[in-house]
């Protein structure tokens, strides 16, 4: 199963800040906590060194004194107590029992179901208590914590974004080197440009330029040694036809050879149609993708190349509907329609008709061959494979062209047979503006 590199660097990317931010989030909010508590704390301290420091007054006095209002406006509760331990005064609010601890310095105190932070300190005659509830602390401290997570959710959020658009740009070049190979040719030997300049990408180019050219060198010379074994075979194939007519012809019409001579002649003419047929698939991959052409004009080409044909005049067409439709690779349409034509011209009886009918639809566009011949008895995919021999030791090969034809040009080939008698070979493209 194939992997995403963009979704791999992702994930690794994702696994990474997600690490680093657990890490960030859980320093900063132990920092946090700790030196808001320190802050609080040094509050506490400073209120309650501030109400001693002025705690020589009476009691009701002191009640009344601005600082220890400026203590209660604070949110800070206080207790002010003689040494004896009595209450001299406390804030509005405070709890009744005594905030003071038997020791100067911090405590946690638990009073009426609610916990406290409470400051002592003892200055001259007087003692003084300061406290605030832990509630108060923790609702602060969660406050922070929220506003921490929220803007650390903000930052993942942008930095997420971030490497997304970086890994989408980072890997650019290889999209672009995907979608030059995709659209280059067989037969093109131009470098990949798009890797110029970028290190990690020109090795891996290379070799696939590399691979590229030697499939293409390998191909060409394919096709080479297949067009000139043709070349070379049909010249003496031509000359052994010739002299086998000769020998018939002077020979009598009785004369025990001549059903030999006959059959070799017949031998001959399939080997210089298969050679024709070879030579058609040695070009198939140099035809040259043209510019889309109407497909009556197609079928004209194709019956034109059929001229010299003995049942060329037995082809009958129904193309009237397709006007105005185009097939976007002529070429190659027309190569597949003439080797149908050929196969079907073959095995109809003298004198009955082959059809070619055209149809539109919501699938596609169609162009049907239909003969009179005994039909198709083995698998239609079968026939379309090169060297299969059908009942009358056929080699094939013309529906091997075809079929090879329909895939490099986006459609189709079907075989079957009709309801009457013969076969029925469809050609088929989808609607695309041009088929």
């Amino acid at each position: 199963m194939a992997r995403s590199l963009r979704s791999r660097v992702l994930w690794l990317v994702a696994f990474s800040l997600l690490s680093v931010w657990l890490l960030l989030a859980l320093w900063l909010h132990n920092t946090v906590k700790q030196h808001l508590g320190t802050a609080l704390d040094q509050r506490l301290a400073a209120s309650a060194r501030m109400v001693a420091s002025m705690a020589n007054a009476s009691a009701p006095a002191l009640s009344a004194k601005p600082e220890l209002q400026a203590v209660v406006n604070s949110g800070l509760f206080c207790q002010v107590m003689n040494l004896r331990g009595e209450i001299l005064a406390r804030s509005g609010g405070a709890p009744s029992a005594h905030l003071a601890s038997s020791q100067d310095g911090f405590t946690e105190r638990s009073l009426a179901g609610e916990r406290w932070r409470v400051y002592t300190v003892s200055q001259g005659q007087v003692r003084v208590a300061t406290a605030e509830p832990m509630a108060v602390r923790e609702s602060l401290l969660a406050t922070l914590a929220w506003a921490l997570l929220v803007g650390l959710l903000l930052a993942l959020l942008g930095a997420w974004l971030a490497v997304r658009w970086a890994v989408s740009r980072g890997l650019a070049p290889l999209d672009a080197v995907r979608k030059e190979f995709e659209s280059r040719p067989v037969q093109a030997a131009s470098a990949t440009p798009s890797a110029a300049g970028i290190t990690e990408l020109v090795p891996l180019v290379a070799a696939l330029d590399r691979w590229a050219d030697q499939a293409r060198q390998a191909l060409l010379r394919e096709r080479r040694l297949t067009d000139d074994l043709a070349h070379e075979l049909r010249t003496p194939l031509a000359a052994l036809k010739t002299q086998l007519q000769v020998a018939r012809l002077k020979l009598p019409p009785d004369a025990p050879a001549m059903a030999a001579l006959a059959a070799a002649e017949n031998a001959s003419s399939r080997m210089a149609d298969n050679l024709q047929q070879l030579l058609a698939l040695a070009r198939l991959d140099g035809v040259p993708q043209s510019c889309p052409r109407p497909v009556q004009e197609v079928i004209d080409d194709s019956l034109a190349q059929l001229a010299g044909h003995p049942q060329r005049a037995a082809v009958q067409r129904d193309d009237v509907t397709c006007a105005g439709m185009e097939l976007a690779s002529p070429s190659l349409a027309s190569l597949a329609l003439r080797n149908l034509l050929e196969n079907a011209l073959r095995y109809t009886p003298p004198g009955e008709p082959v059809w070619i009918r055209v149809v539109a639809d919501a699938s596609g566009l169609h162009i049907h061959v239909e003969d009179q011949g005994p039909g198709i008895t083995a698998n239609a995919e079968a026939l379309c494979t090169r060297g299969h021999r059908g009942d009358r030791g056929q080699t094939g090969l013309g529906l091997a062209i075809v079929a090879s034809v329909m895939a490099r040009s986006g459609g189709q080939l079907a075989l079957e047979n009709r309801a009457g008698a013969g076969l029925r070979a469809t050609l088929s493209w989808p609607l695309t503006g041009s088929a």
